[in-house]
């Protein structure tokens, strides 16, 4: 029973390392997206 438990700990250790890397390539992909907006649309410069 000790080999299942450092195998879910081995497997939910990967899911997490995984989901925290998709989530950094998710925040540097959108930063430069939301620097460069391009011009203010008219109607916020009323």
């Amino acid at each position: 029973m000790l080999w299942i438990h450092k195998v879910r700990h081995r497997f939910f250790s990967f899911i997490a390392s995984a989901l925290t890397l998709v989530a950094v390539f998710v925040v540097n992909t959108a930063s430069p997206v939301f620097v460069y907006s391009g011009e203010t649309p008219e109607e916020l410069l009323k």
